[in-house]
């Protein structure tokens, strides 16, 4: 986990998609293009949850990026 943690350009990523999903939402929301299918608290716990999830997707996988996997 603290290798995961130490990949920065992941963790600012993965802030933005927390911080992104909900601003969007609202936004379509006031726009009124929104569906209505969350409250204002599931937003806000929806867009952490999903931040973390990309955080940690793109931590992991980065990891293993200078990997050569081609057949020799």
């Amino acid at each position: 986990m603290k290798k995961l943690l130490k990949d920065r350009q992941s963790l600012r990523f993965g802030v933005a998609v927390a911080v992104a999903f909900p601003l969007i939402y609202f936004l379509m929301n006031l726009l009124g293009l929104s569906n209505g299918m969350f409250s204002w608290w599931e937003t806000l716990l929806f867009g952490l949850v999903q931040g973390v999830i990309f955080w940690f997707c793109m931590a992991s996988f980065r990891q293993f990026r200078d990997e050569d996997i081609t057949p020799r």
